[in-house]
């Protein structure tokens, strides 16, 4: 009986580093799979996350006041504009006047993604150590502190603003808010019939829904 139960002992013993080998080459087989499942997974996420870049200047600050359009003020220079923003993102332009020798250096200001929302015009051309005479406003994103701006209504100006300085141009009247330096212009062909008295311009001939197409902000 002791030597069967040897034999029996000896054949476990045998069989167990048999077993512990196939034990550990199966864990070399899986051992690959599992790195393999690991470097897809990561290369993977690496594809699936996107690439940011920012390029130019991004504007956030849209406030119109009396000494500042967004981050220009008054008594700034070109100059200092180019220090300001990327030079990408200025384009000077010649402007024109009523008359045909009536010309200006303007400067098309544009925001990250390329839209023009700004020209700006100097006292003197030809020279970027000029002050800003001028801001041209051309995007609905600058207002007010009350809110008022290329998206706005006559209406709207009237409840903060004197009105009384109106003059007409060739195709608009402009109205004068020197409170904040500022012409807000209105097409002539928003306005009922009889506008023009004789005298000047009659102010109920103008629609409270009349909306502003220009806002220009003049520094002296």
């Amino acid at each position: 009986l002791l030597e069967k139960e040897n034999e029996l002992l000896h054949r476990e013993l045998e069989l167990t580093p048999k077993e512990q080998n196939r034990k550990s080459k199966a864990i070399e087989l899986t051992k690959p799979k599992e790195i393999e499942k690991k470097k897809e997974t990561t290369k993977n996420e690496i594809i699936k996350e996107p690439v940011k870049k920012t390029t130019g200047y991004t504007f956030d600050n849209f406030h119109i006041s009396e000494n500042r359009v967004g981050i220009f003020s008054k008594g700034m220079t070109i100059s200092d504009v180019y220090n300001s923003i990327p030079k990408e993102q200025i384009k000077k332009t010649v402007g024109y006047g009523e008359f045909a020798d009536d010309t200006y250096d303007d400067y098309e200001i544009y925001d990250s993604n390329g839209k023009k929302i700004l020209v700006l015009t100097p006292k003197q051309n030809g020279n970027t150590s000029s002050k800003i005479n001028r801001i041209s406003i051309l995007d609905n994103r600058f207002k007010t502190t009350e809110k008022i701006g290329l998206s706005s209504t006559f209406g709207d100006l009237k409840k903060y603003y004197s009105t009384d300085k109106i003059s007409p141009d060739m195709e608009h009247i402009v109205l004068d808010v020197s409170h904040i330096n500022a012409w807000f212009s209105i097409k002539k062909s928003e306005l009922k019939e009889d506008w023009w008295n004789g005298n000047g311009i009659d102010k109920s001939k103008i629609p409270d829904n009349a909306k502003f197409d220009g806002i220009t902000i003049w520094w002296k």
